[in-house]
């Protein structure tokens, strides 16, 4: 949101994040966004500055809900972009997108026939000895799949043109079936496991329409 409404109050404080930047500065930025006390633009930048040099880019918190995800070590990572802070504002006043921040369930509601949803939640596990992912502190477990799955038949009842996006296992596909399956391999950017994302991994994609 201050992206889109005031992008130019965050370019001062991307900056002077870049010229601190460094590990020990990553590590007290982190510590002053979790501590919440911050006007928002400060907090927006932060946000910014957080995901750009975290270790791959990767939002994650803890059980407390805050943010945690380590130093990323990158030689030049790009802090500042102002073009693009400038395009992304234009583009979203232009547009006159909205933003929410709401359970799915809410949001999927509100769609009626001939909207479009596209669902990208956290994937299931590739084989039983991995964790469902948690990107925050609620988690989002093999219940939370199951009433996605739930919201997206009851939204293509209504007429709603819906993709998601997962893992290709037997449970994504007993989830949906019945709907359109494209498999696909898919390289990974955010891997802790260098291998992992050279070799890319199985997903697949769910449409109700050709």
């Amino acid at each position: 949101i201050h992206v889109r409404d005031c992008y130019k109050a965050l370019v001062p404080h991307l900056e002077e994040l870049k010229e601190e930047h460094c590990s020990d500065s990553y590590y007290e930025a982190r510590l002053r966004f979790n501590s919440g006390f911050m006007v928002p633009q400060v907090r927006a930048a932060h946000f910014i500055y957080l995901n750009k040099t975290c270790f791959n880019g990767l939002y994650r918190v803890n059980s407390d809900g805050d943010f945690n995800s380590p130093f990323g070590c990158y030689k030049n990572p790009t802090i500042c972009d102002e073009p693009m802070l400038r395009a992304v504002s234009e583009t979203l006043k232009r547009t006159k997108a909205k933003i929410s921040y709401l359970d799915f369930g809410v949001t999927m509601k509100e769609a009626d026939e001939g909207d479009f949803i596209y669902m990208d939640p956290p994937y299931v596990p590739l084989s039983e000895t991995e964790n469902f992912t948690a990107y925050d502190a609620e988690g989002f477990a093999l219940k939370e799949h199951e009433r996605l799955a739930a919201a997206f038949r009851s939204a293509d009842k209504r007429g709603v043109l819906l993709m998601a996006t997962n893992h290709d296992t037997p449970l994504v596909r007993r989830l949906y079936a019945g709907f359109k399956f494209t498999a696909a391999q898919v390289q990974r950017s955010i891997n802790s496991d260098a291998s992992a994302r050279k070799a890319g991994a199985p997903e697949l994609i769910i449409r109700n329409y050709e």
